[in-house]
């Protein structure tokens, strides 16, 4: 009776030991994944830089961590000077990891952002999902195809090195000085504005001046010559010309008659060639030349600087 006791005893002590060591590492483990913060890169209010902001993640598998932080990036935080960079519509439809390479599928959505927000939105992605121990590299597809870039190539995996985030790094910000042409109030020619700028290495800087005609001058004096409803779908310089290709709004939401016409296009062409090594500009309308503007200008040429509609400034 005694030895029967002693043996019971003695399992009851090794079942102790071994839910007491389960609840110790149960209890370790959950305060490692729930103390664990990293850096989600969200956007500025301007969209023009990536802010960092540490956040806990609260899942435990490698894929649900994946997701909850691309959840974070579409849902954004409630923070004043940070927006989201995923837009609602896309959706993620799988995630997949093997080694320390992720590979996100987005839907068909995706492809529908301005090339801006893209740029935005995969480089805060990607930005963010490298600060993981666990991942490398991370490459984007959309609808089970690798994502391409402007010059119809694959963009392909991506490592932290490889990233340029604007403003994380104050070495990496440069100034520099470009000129706007905008048209004056009473709409008979083009005044220069001469603006400081905060160089973003993402983006070619004929996209940005293009983006501050579009926005608009800073005085009274001058008028936008842009709608403000267009959007910048690509631009490309080769052999001195660059190619700029607006959305349809760059033509339907112009008010038309033909001195408007010439101070938009002018605006624009002046503008882009105060750039070094733009020599001409040929303008693309949802991909396509097209032979008209609005009816009083031939829009399929190359357009060359013109000086003839710059008035001084008032």
């Amino acid at each position: 009776m005694g030895k029967i006791i002693r043996i019971s005893f003695l399992c009851f002590f090794i079942i102790v030991i071994l839910v007491g060591c389960n609840n110790n590492t149960s209890k370790t483990e959950q305060e490692t994944i729930s103390g664990e913060s990293i850096k989600l890169f969200l956007s500025n209010r301007e969209k023009n830089s990536l802010v960092s902001k540490d956040v806990n993640i609260k899942s435990i598998d490698n894929n649900d961590i994946v997701k909850e932080i691309v959840a974070l990036l579409k849902n954004g935080l409630e923070d004043s000077d940070t927006i989201s960079t995923v837009p609602d519509e896309v959706r993620l439809i799988e995630v997949k990891i093997n080694d320390s390479k992720v590979i996100l599928n987005f839907s068909k959505e995706y492809n529908e952002m301005d090339p801006v927000d893209e740029i935005m939105c995969r480089t805060s992605i990607m930005a963010t999902l490298t600060e993981l121990d666990f991942i490398d590299t991370v490459e984007i597809y959309v609808g089970e195809v690798p994502l391409k870039g402007n010059d119809g190539k694959a963009i392909g995996p991506k490592s932290k090195d490889d990233l340029v985030i604007d403003g994380s790094d104050k070495e990496q910000k440069t100034q520099k000085k470009v000129v706007l042409y905008f048209a004056d109030e009473e709409g008979t020619g083009l005044i220069k504005e001469e603006v400081d700028i905060t160089v973003n290495p993402n983006e070619p800087i004929e996209k940005t001046v293009l983006n501050l005609l579009i926005k608009g001058p800073q005085y009274d004096t001058q008028v936008r010559t842009i709608p403000v409803e267009t959007k910048i779908i690509s631009t490309s310089i080769k052999e001195g010309v660059c190619y700029v290709d607006f959305s349809n709004e760059f033509r339907s939401k112009h008010l038309g008659g033909s001195t408007g016409e010439y101070l938009t296009v002018y605006s624009i062409v002046n503008t882009l060639t105060e750039l070094p090594d733009i020599n001409k500009v040929q303008f693309l309308i949802e991909g396509e030349k097209q032979e008209q503007f609005k009816g009083h200008l031939q829009f399929n040429i190359l357009f060359e600087r013109n000086l003839d509609l710059v008035i001084e400034n008032k």
